[in-house]
């Protein structure tokens, strides 16, 4: 199971939980209380349907996450960036969230 590590640019605080193989990120970190949002995108954002961006996270390494979805290319995302709600897990990654105000 591949092991995730979230870095809190608000807070500074680090969390790490396991997701199942080719898992999806958002969901999985939601379903253990992980926030990738910053601020008032925490209730107000699209809800994983990857139309308001807010779920933006930096990723490394980009070789254990698919590539980037339409939806992302369309919101010309960074190369390192990917959105938490199109990011299927394949190896160990650690991510940066809370990046959009």
């Amino acid at each position: 199971m591949p092991k995730i590590t979230v870095e809190d640019t608000v807070t500074g605080k680090t969390e790490t939980f396991k997701i199942g193989y080719g898992g999806n990120l958002r969901q999985a970190a939601e379903a253990r209380g992980i926030n990738l949002y910053k601020g008032m995108n925490e209730y107000l954002n699209c809800h994983g349907m990857g139309s308001c961006g807010t779920c933006l996270i930096e990723i490394a390494p980009l070789e254990n996450v698919d590539g980037h979805s339409i939806i992302e290319k369309l919101h010309k995302i960074g190369d390192n960036q990917k959105l938490g709600c199109r990011t299927k897990v394949y190896g160990d990654i650690t991510i940066k969230a809370k990046l959009v105000d």
